[in-house]
Formats: C-alpha cells, structure tokens, sequence
C-alpha cells in the first residue's frame, strides 16, 4: 500500500465492542482490522467479488440448493 489517508468515523457502541474483541484476539490495531474488513467487503459491495457472496444467508431456494448453487447463483448457463 502507498500513501495512508486517515479517517474519522463513527460506530455503534456494540460494533465498538466486537472491534475490540477481534482486535485483541487477533493482536495488532483496531485500525490495521478495519482496513482488511473494508479489503474484504468492498470488492463485495461494488460488484467485483464472488456474486455468491452477495447472497450470503439471503438465498432462498429449493431444497437441494447445495447441489444447484451455480445454476442458483450464476444463472443456468454460467458457471463459476
């Protein structure tokens, strides 16, 4: 990573709480945490990552949707 840009924001007190915890467990900063969460998400969020991502706990669907997850996900003529 090149240059570092710092921002202020602000979380809900309960989100504070897991920050700390992870932060702790995984040793490091709260700081060096959030940026791999947002490298994580981000791709996610703008359409670049796994689209079965997206759909993480969300999808509803036929009963042997482990077996059909592509077709479910990527669509019937697409694949992973």
């Amino acid at each position: 990573m090149g240059r570092f840009v710092r921002k202020n924001i602000t979380l809900p007190s309960e989100m504070d709480a897991r920050l700390r915890e992870l932060t702790k467990k995984r040793g490091g900063s709260q700081s060096g945490l959030i940026v791999h969460l947002v490298t994580l998400g981000l791709p996610t969020q703008s359409g670049e990552g796994d689209p079965l991502l997206r759909y993480l706990g969300a999808i509803q669907g036929p009963a042997d949707l482990s077996a059909t997850v592509d077709p479910t996900v990527y669509g019937a003529d697409r694949s992973r």
